[in-house]
């Protein structure tokens, strides 16, 4: 996760700067999170599977002031597709909770500027105020001169040598509960675009709602479903919508329509561009409910012809995409025996960050965000607002992670917790963030430390940290995954010498130990994948913890052992 922020708090200062910054090959998408203030920059999403989320949507706003009016180098003016504030030309993005703004002015003085140009595939927009005049919002491939606009940052979408003519295309965009503000074709492109309980609101200099150019082949084009479209132009003022092109399609189902609405509905752009039957609504309500003024040519649609629209037929496409069933992301928080390691540490690894394989490999849709940190304890964490960003991401069906001790048990007063009163405290903390947002979340005791006494038994060294979880997790109805007992059995199983290849024991000459490395309080990667597998296994299953204990009921004091050990990365 990346936090942006212009007083130098977070990751980045500048949105571009943290995608940029985005590595390739994820699986997962890059959470980028933007602090609530105005950004003046102008963005371009040049990355695949990326999550931009704004912590209040009228309040994280990204705004410029971009028309078709400014000027090229060499004189001539830029055009509509050169003025965008907020560009996406890669796959598999989605924006929610913000505001993005195209502040040029009246299009009637600096022509269209366009405040979203969605170009890439697979693009999900949920609570997204988009705020311009003419032509807002544009769902569309790129050309060659916005991509060489856009260099050297690589163009990922669709690309055709005119938008105007656009020859068949296969990108889709998704709209849940946004807020579209403009005038004059407002709402245009040729994608396929499904908008679901969105508003659409017409300036008061009215127009038209939108401006589809749907190639022939395509059998949908702009498709709004239990939208509301209102405005604070004169009465009827505000139409529909017009074909760019002689093909183009846009529906409207179950919308709302008050008085600022054309009683005609649609209008021509011109002769050769006429309303034809690929225009149509149905189940209107409010005050343009009456359908009976409709525009002669536009299609009156039948319930049943109404019931052939849906989500999967219009955008699911090949790969049977639905994007309102948002696939939930399993946030994880913890310490160094869970974070992630960059090849500079290898071979050691904490186990979340082979959670993403396993649970790839068990056939679970979901994702893993690995929030863990080296050296945090549950109080720490929350300290550095780690748990205030990550709550401002929970959505409804994700689930927290929550695994400390390592750092609780350390004696300085930043991290320490008591096992019996403020660590219960703190983690309280994460399960009720989790369950404000309609998270789970889950507890996880710490994984063990390798430790054995004098007789090959494994020695448990977490004291009353890992109880203090289980009572937590049993008082306030929490799913707990113990792994301190899993691991211990695990370890105690493979022996005090097999268990070395769990732990990160580097023989001297390592790349990266030139030195070697004795540490039992860390994982390598063997070990991390067979921990995030033993995690998995026990989360999925439900299974109860073995009653056999392996835990010797004598516990000695190791502390100075633990510290030494902890202090490497912990």
């Amino acid at each position: 996760m990346y936090i942006v922020a212009q007083d130098g708090s977070g990751d980045f200062t500048s949105i571009q700067q943290a995608i940029d910054a985005i590595p390739g090959g994820r699986q997962a998408p890059t959470i980028i999170l933007l602090r609530m203030e105005e950004f003046r920059e102008r963005v371009v999403v040049n990355k695949d599977n990326v999550r931009i989320i704004g912590e209040a949507r009228d309040r994280t706003v990204i705004t410029a002031k971009g028309c078709a009016k400014d000027l090229n180098p060499d004189g001539t003016e830029r055009g509509t597709f050169l003025s965008a504030t907020f560009m996406v030309t890669g796959n598999n993005v989605e924006v929610e909770n913000l505001t993005i703004r195209n502040d040029a002015g009246d299009g009637r003085d600096v022509g269209q500027a366009v405040a979203v140009y969605a170009a890439g595939d697979r693009g999900v927009w949920r609570n997204v105020r988009m705020i311009a005049h003419q032509d807002t919002l544009f769902c569309g491939p790129l050309m060659k001169k916005v991509v060489d606009f856009i260099a050297p940052r690589q163009a990922l979408a669709e690309c055709v040598e005119s938008v105007g003519d656009s020859p068949l295309t296969h990108s889709r965009q998704y709209f849940e509960d946004c807020f579209i503000q403009g005038d004059v074709d407002f709402i245009f492109g040729p994608y396929r675009c499904w908008f679901e309980r969105c508003t659409l609101f017409m300036n008061a200099r009215g127009g038209l709602y939108t401006a589809a150019n749907t190639p022939e082949e395509q059998p949908y084009g702009l498709v709004f479903h239990n939208c509301k479209l209102t405005g604070e132009c004169e009465e009827g003022k505000a139409f529909l919508g017009r074909p760019w092109r002689k093909f183009s399609r846009t529906v409207f189902l179950n919308c709302d329509m008050d008085a600022h609405v054309s009683p005609q509905g649609f209008a021509d752009w011109d002769e050769a561009k006429p309303v034809t039957e690929r225009y149509a609504e149905f189940g209107t309500t409010g005050a343009r409910a009456d359908q009976s003024t409709r525009h002669p040519r536009q299609k009156r649609m039948t319930a049943v012809e109404a019931s052939d629209y849906s989500i999967r037929e219009v955008i699911g496409g090949y790969d049977h995409w639905q994007p309102d069933k948002r696939v939930p992301t399993w946030f994880l928080c913890g310490d160094s025996t869970m974070a992630d390691y960059g090849k500079e540490r290898y071979p050691m690894m904490g186990w979340g960050q082979k959670l993403q394989a396993r649970l790839n490999a068990a056939g679970e849709n979901a994702y893993v965000e690995n929030c863990a940190v080296n050296g945090r304890s549950s109080k720490s964490f929350i300290a550095e607002k780690r748990l205030n960003f990550i709550e401002l991401c929970l959505r409804k069906g994700d689930k927290l992670i929550i695994s400390f001790s390592h750092n609780d048990e350390k004696p300085d007063p930043e991290r320490n917790t008591d096992p019996r009163v403020t660590f219960p405290e703190y983690l309280s903390m994460y399960i009720d963030a989790a369950r404000r947002q309609g998270a789970e979340p889950v507890l996880v005791t710490p994984v063990a430390r390798r430790l054995f006494n004098e007789k090959g038994r494994l020695v448990p060294t977490h004291g009353a940290y890992p109880a203090a979880m289980r009572n937590l997790a049993d008082y306030r109805g929490v799913r707990l995954i113990d792994l301190e007992k899993a691991t211990m059995q695990m370890v105690q199983s493979a022996g005090e010498e097999n268990s070395k290849h769990i732990y990160c024991h580097v023989p001297s000459g390592s790349k990266n130990y030139p030195d070697g490395l004795q540490d039992n309080s860390h994982l390598q990667e063997e070990g991390a994948g067979r921990i995030a597998l033993l995690f998995l296994s026990r989360y999925l299953s439900n299974r109860e913890e073995p009653e056999e204990e392996i835990i010797d009921a004598e516990m000695n004091d190791y502390s100075d052992l633990i510290a030494r050990e902890d202090s490497v990365l912990c």
